[in-house]
């Protein structure tokens, strides 16, 4: 799970020629063969401005080969996201697989480009849902626009299937209509005993769910009937489980459509922070509030800017004039200027903003960047 802290430990890591390669990549289907040969390609383009800036051939091979050996790692490639940030530095290598789609770019820079890792922080975190059900248990890792089955192996998801494992052969099970619920018969049959039942599948079932999402540390929003909502509540172990959840038959639903619903219930935990920073935006008095990016960048660097929006996958090319307190903007790069949506972007968590990575449509006046100043 990437956080604030793991990007201000980029944002200090030593270095002069710190190589950040973002391309999108394939999850499904033949074209996932096309995301080694892409990253071979942007290999070759680190090189060559490694080369640029001063190293000889054979020294940008070393400086690239932990990176290059992903291509000969299979199993890598075979569980890709929707995109993929590598970071690499004198004895430092790191990469993230991302939740969602990101263009294609090699920086070499003396800062890491840690605007493509933002939107893990903001608007595109990840969050899991688990699908309580006594006919399909699913556990799905999602983000606003992707989903994908997490299910452990090792837990029972049929209460019928899980009954048939257990040693007391007179217990007999079958499904209700729907909505309904489980039906018992012989011995066990009380409403009391319905319950306890249940909540032993329940127990058999959160073991292996918390044990999965412990790992991941994500939010865990429950989705099920109103009948087993409590039941799996009193069992559970994760103490990162929503206090809302889904009440609506699982069964019901495709993986897509427990996204979408558990988006629609979650959003308000990930984007508190960004709706409070918009609407104070939209409410400042113009002197507050700025679209100017030479301004936004100015007033951080003096510490004045308390939110600051950029649109995704935005880069300004130039450098900031610290004795003239100016900006200098490029067409294209020379081997002295940044990213400066980059660079605003480590100015801005530095000194105590927050970040925000948005789609234009979700943007402050729909500009490319805007900020909301302190003072």
């Amino acid at each position: 799970m990437v956080t604030e802290k793991m990007i201000k430990k980029l944002i200090r890591k030593n270095g002069q020629r710190k190589v950040t390669m973002t391309m999108p990549t394939e999850k499904i289907g033949e074209s996932r063969q096309q995301n080694p040969i892409r990253f071979k390609n942007l290999l070759s383009h680190a090189s060559g401005q490694l080369m640029q800036r001063g190293m000889k051939e054979h020294e940008a091979a070393t400086y690239l080969q932990p990176a290059r050996e992903l291509l000969g790692q299979p199993l890598f490639w075979s569980n890709m996201e929707h995109g993929m940030v590598v970071y690499i530095a004198d004895d430092y290598f790191e990469v993230f697989k991302l939740p969602y789609e990101i263009k294609e770019m090699v920086y070499v820079n003396r800062n890491f480009r840690i605007t493509p890792l933002l939107p893990m922080i903001s608007t595109n975190g990840t969050f899991c849902v688990l699908a309580i059900s006594q006919e399909n248990v699913r556990l799905l890792r999602c983000t606003r626009t992707s989903e994908v089955d997490i299910t452990p192996e090792d837990i029972p998801v049929t209460i019928t299937g899980w009954l048939d494992e257990l040693p007391q052969p007179h217990v007999q099970f079958h499904t209700g209509t729907e909505g309904e619920g489980a039906k018992f018969f012989g011995h066990g049959s009380s409403e009391e005993d319905r319950k306890e039942i249940l909540e032993q599948y329940f127990r058999d079932v959160e073991k292996g769910v918390t044990q999965a999402v412990k790992q991941i540390n994500d939010p865990l929003l429950l989705a099920g009937l109103k009948t087993n909502l409590p039941l799996y509540k009193k069992v559970n172990n994760y103490n990162r489980v929503l206090e809302n959840a889904l009440e609506r038959n699982p069964d019901d639903l495709t993986d897509a459509q427990l996204r979408d619903h558990g988006w629609d219930l979650i959003r308000d935990y990930f984007l508190e922070d960004l709706y409070q920073s918009v609407d104070v935006f939209q409410d400042s008095p113009s002197e507050r509030i700025s679209s100017d990016p030479s301004e936004i960048i100015t007033a951080t660097v003096m510490g004045k800017s308390a939110a600051i929006f950029i649109k995704k996958d935005l880069v300004r090319w130039g450098k900031y004039d610290d004795k003239n307190h100016k900006v200098l903007y490029r067409n294209e790069p020379g081997n002295d200027d940044v990213d400066l949506m980059n660079w605003l972007s480590i100015k801005g968590l530095e000194t105590g903003s927050n970040v925000y990575i948005l789609s234009q449509e979700e943007m402050p006046n729909g500009s490319d960047v805007a900020a909301l100043f302190r003072f």
